[in-house]
């Protein structure tokens, strides 16, 4: 062929996935912040032999050509875990407790993202005991920096070759594992489950964030969540621990709500929706549950389920006297982000102009939500106005 590889033309061609970097022989694929501090992939045209596989293997680029419209049943279910105490530590009703649970206990592994206090920043992990695994739960509104952990999962796989994996991530990174996995022949061995996404926030924003914060208050953060369930599922709060002391991380909250640092490609994800390319299992926050099925209602949070694959009924199947469940139809799941992806924000070139010329403490005054109409709110709102057409 008579032309190099082409990662991308625009920004939202590139979900930042890196799993053309995993894939590529001679290690000539790297990546590097773009200026609002998202990962992007850049060629060594040095060390490149054109063999092509980054533009084989890139899914979310067909995905976005193709959109296909899968009219396959799908299994949906209400999920609650059966411990109350793991629900109130879950982001919603502790399906992904239930799940790890059941590969750790047979001595296989989990690789998901962690938050990494020391590097600020969300990475991708493989553990097999639990205490490794609680570290993991919980929301991250953060784009994992998945650096060489695709290349680790299959290397552990290889070395493994008699025991199993469960992978958790986003729509887009499970998609294009899927292809990674089956190009490396060790898909038959990997259960793949994603999440019902908002989006990914940007990596580089979140360490200068965090940062200053760190600096202002004089001590470093030990822990972080989004997602703190002490006043309800429906009203977590956002908080880092920093010398044993909350400290609220409201504006960068709100600034990922409200989509202002999403990255370009979320706005155009192919992987909001009922139906997903590559996975078994599909978790989520059940938004909508207390409308549609108030009885299941749980404030502590309830999880969406959907299964993808034969080989996902089997694991649900497995994991079913940890958890109360109810099969629902596609018609009472439906909520924002299984229908379309989060839209752009007609201030969004605004808020990285402030950003850049202004910095991070004047886009904490100026752009935080204003009206006393929340997000979740709005969110409830649209779910119930969804829901009521059906």
């Amino acid at each position: 062929m008579c032309r190099e590889p082409i990662l991308y033309h625009n920004y939202e061609d590139c979900c930042g996935c890196t799993v053309c970097s995993a894939i590529c022989p001679r290690d000539a694929i790297s990546f590097q912040y773009n200026e609002e501090g998202f990962l992007y992939p850049e060629i060594n045209r040095e060390n490149c032999i054109e063999c092509f596989l980054c533009e084989k293997i890139c899914s979310f680029q067909k995905d976005i050509k193709c959109r296909q419209d899968i009219t396959l049943e799908r299994k949906i279910y209400a999920v609650k875990h059966k411990q109350n105490n793991i629900v109130k530590q879950s982001s919603s009703g502790g399906a992904f407790t239930a799940l790890s649970d059941y590969f750790i206990l047979h001595g296989n592994a989990i690789a998901s993202s962690v938050y990494l206090c020391d590097e600020k920043a969300v990475e991708f992990a493989i553990y097999t005991d639990k205490d490794s695994r609680d570290d993991a739960r919980g929301s991250k509104y953060i784009q994992a920096e998945t650096g060489e952990a695709y290349k680790k999962i299959c290397e552990w796989l290889v070395l493994h070759p008699h025991r199993e994996m469960m992978i958790v991530g986003t729509g887009c990174q499970i998609a294009g594992l899927d292809l990674l996995l089956k190009e490396k022949r060790l898909r038959e061995r990997v259960v793949l489950v994603d999440l019902i996404c908002h989006g990914v926030s940007s990596s580089k924003l979140w360490k200068d964030y965090s940062g200053e914060l760190e600096k202002d208050k004089s001590g470093r953060i030990s822990y972080l969540t989004f997602k703190n369930k002490d006043n309800g599922w429906k009203n977590p709060s956002a908080f880092v621990v920093i010398n044993n002391k909350r400290e609220s991380i409201k504006p960068f909250s709100e600034w990922f709500y409200n989509g202002w640092i999403l990255r370009e490609s979320c706005y155009q994800c192919p992987y909001t929706k009922v139906e997903r390319t590559g996975s078994d299992i599909t978790i989520g926050d059940y938004w909508g549950v207390d409308v549609v099925k108030p009885e299941f209602y749980d404030e502590c949070g309830v999880s969406l389920v959907i299964l993808q694959s034969k080989k996902g009924e089997y694991i649900f199947d497995k994991i079913k006297n940890d958890i109360y469940f109810e099969e629902v139809s596609k018609g009472m799941c439906a909520q924002p982000r299984l229908v379309f992806p989060a839209s752009r924000p007609k201030n969004r070139d605004k808020f990285w102009n402030d950003m850049r010329k202004n910095g991070i403490k004047y886009c904490s005054v100026h752009y935080t939500e204003q009206s006393a109409l929340s997000w979740r709110r709005r969110l409830k709102k649209i779910v119930i106005k969804y829901f009521m057409k059906k």
